[in-house]
């Protein structure tokens, strides 16, 4: 699973590294940098596909599969590139993968490597890495590990592709180095494709959808028959409705799945209303609800090892169902060995955080003296345990008790008292 994921000259980030657990909960100020971090996951988990660089920042004309701003809006604005890295755990070793890209000229590869590290020691060994590129030339040379002595071997790569998304097939079936090349790349492309960014628009849910569309996409449009496809099975459609029933405020008793004969299906819920219950399609269901219902659909329905990622997890969520939502995450998330990463701004939310939960809430701000966007979690705050002595998370929050002021600003601060002092003397 991710570790770490870490950001270099890209949109808001000078240099940082943000850390990743079970559930990350990820917290900030508007324009401290946790959209940015989103876009940044993007493009890692676009990586591990067979699209061309261009089209995984860009997109694709007439679909939206790029990140806000584009190839050029990826760097920070001092600089024609940036990079991304991430680390993996992996059994013993953890996996160090690191990216450098340009957009000036054109969107290319600078620089990709691979590296396999023993957990606890800083010393690492080569998986492979690229050479320095020659900027006329459309290819790059890729050097790996082969377990033996000698000179690691070249192969030549192209640069507008990711490394990772042209391994197969490189390396010859019964050379020495094949096994493990293909064992390492199965490992960290698994984990990159397995990055669900779901960001549910309820009103594309209200729709018939045909029932063949089993598998998530990130808007949620096909609610419908993803939820219809898991309440195949019993004990499912009971987990499902163990968490949904009660969010809102009529209490749901059943899920049905109406469908036309030429395979289309909506979905239809049982909602109990005082002493009698009524039957109410998906398009009378609220946006709270559904989008509630499509993170359900997720953590339920996606392939252990995957991670799923919902920015402004709140949106549409009453503060009294906050411990319901946080609770499906944490008790969903381990239970099905998936990893969650969201943003929230709002108090109600944090205030639902566990003991267990706080190692990962991660606070993104902008540096006082710098401007760039940086992480810290909320453990390693200065002052977390008298923090913590004061109340819940969002209470902390809501009364601005956290100060993340860099050491810069705080000594420039203490000049000036000093300063003050001395001219009233």
């Amino acid at each position: 699973m991710l570790s770490q994921l870490r950001f270099k000259k890209f949109k808001s980030f000078a240099k940082a590294s943000m850390p990743v657990e079970p559930i990350t909960i990820l917290i900030g100020a508007n324009a401290s940098g946790k959209s940015n971090a989103i876009d940044g996951i993007q493009i890692l988990s676009g990586l591990a596909t067979n699209r061309e660089l261009i089209d995984i920042l860009d997109g694709i004309r007439g679909q939206e599969t790029g990140i806000r701003g584009g190839s050029r809006g990826a760097p920070r604005y001092d600089s024609a590139s940036f990079e991304l890295g991430c680390f993996f755990d992996y059994g013993e070793y953890s996996l160090l993968y690191d990216i450098k890209i340009g957009v000036k000229p054109r969107v290319w590869l600078l620089s990709e490597s691979l590296y396999k590290k023993v957990s606890g020691s800083k010393q690492k060994r080569l998986v492979y890495k690229t050479s320095e590129p020659d900027e006329m030339s459309g290819n790059i040379q890729v050097t790996y590990h082969t377990n033996q002595r000698g000179r690691n071997p070249s192969v030549p790569f192209l640069r507008n592709y990711s490394i990772l998304s042209q391994i197969p097939g490189r390396f010859p079936a019964n050379s020495d180095v094949a096994a493990e090349v293909k064992e390492i790349f199965d490992k960290v492309t698994s984990i990159l494709k397995g990055i669900l960014i779901l960001n549910p628009v309820p009103h594309l849910m209200r729709e018939y959808v045909h029932r063949s569309r089993t598998k998530l996409v990130p808007t949620a449009e096909n609610l419908s028959a993803v939820i219809a496809d898991l309440i195949k099975k019993q004990d499912t459609k009971q987990l499902i409705l163990k968490y949904l029933q009660d969010f809102p405020e009529q209490q749901i008793l059943d899920i049905k799945v109406l469908e036309t004969p030429t395979g289309d299906v909506m979905l239809s819920f049982v909602e109990q209303f005082g002493a009698r219950s009524k039957p109410v399609d998906i398009r009378g269901m609220s946006d709270g609800t559904l989008r509630f219902l499509s993170i359900l659909a997720a953590l339920v329905g996606e392939k252990p090892g995957t991670t799923v990622v919902v920015e402004e997890v709140d949106n549409g969520l009453h503060p009294s169902r906050a411990y319901k939502l946080i609770g499906a995450l944490r008790e969903l998330g381990k239970q099905r060995g998936i990893d969650v990463i969201v943003t929230t701004h709002n108090p109600a939310v944090l205030n639902a955080v566990k003991a267990e939960d706080v190692p990962g809430v991660v606070v993104c701000y902008r540096d006082a003296v710098e401007g760039d966007s940086r992480f810290v979690s909320w453990v390693d705050l200065p002052n977390y345990p008298e923090l913590m002595a004061k109340g819940r998370i969002g209470d902390i929050v809501m009364q601005g008790l956290v100060n993340l002021q860099s050491p810069a600003v705080k000594k420039r601060e203490d000049l000036m008292r000093w300063a003050e002092g001395r001219l009233g003397n």
